[in-house]
């Protein structure tokens, strides 16, 4: 009876003793919430890729890369807004009168926005019809990007004669 008594104490200590403590499961919900508050690669640049030229008499191709923080060329959700203005040679701003302004081109929806991005290239493609010649001229084409997280992100090629 001595041996079962010491035993049964035996036993009762090392539970006591390890502890009954309760596993924690981190399942891949606990980190969900993180990634939804912000987003890790956010749009920081575009730039025109040299691409960009007018392909005919009334089109104006224009290849855009998109950068994040670290440099790398992104996808990114936003509305685009492209303007022609003509050239003012030897001129500190040399935007002169706008010559086009093209309706803003959505890309928040995933589908549209994946339409619109080269893979090959890594960068988006816009076709940019006009009715004007812009033949024997020069012109700067601007483009801007709003982002999804409201910020305004925008750059300047010259298309030359």
């Amino acid at each position: 009876m001595m041996r079962y008594v010491i035993l049964f104490f035996t036993v009762v200590s090392i539970l006591i003793l390890s502890g009954c403590e309760q596993i924690q499961n981190q399942s891949s919900d606990a980190y969900s919430g993180k990634f939804q508050r912000s987003c890790l690669f956010s749009p920081e640049k575009i730039a025109f890729n040299q691409l960009t030229e007018r392909t005919q008499p009334g089109q104006i191709t224009a290849y855009i890369d998109v950068f994040d923080q670290f440099g790398s060329r992104i996808k990114a959700a936003g509305v685009w807004r492209f303007e022609l203005f003509e050239y003012v040679p030897r001129s500190a701003d040399p935007m002169g009168s706008r010559v086009n302004l093209w309706s803003d081109i959505e890309l928040t929806d995933a589908v549209i926005n994946n339409n619109a991005w080269q893979e090959y290239l890594h960068c988006y493609k816009f076709d940019l019809d006009i009715d004007t010649d812009l033949a024997g001229k020069t012109y700067i084409l601007q483009a801007v990007c709003f982002t999804a997280d409201n910020r305004r992100l925008s750059d300047t090629v010259e298309l030359k004669k």
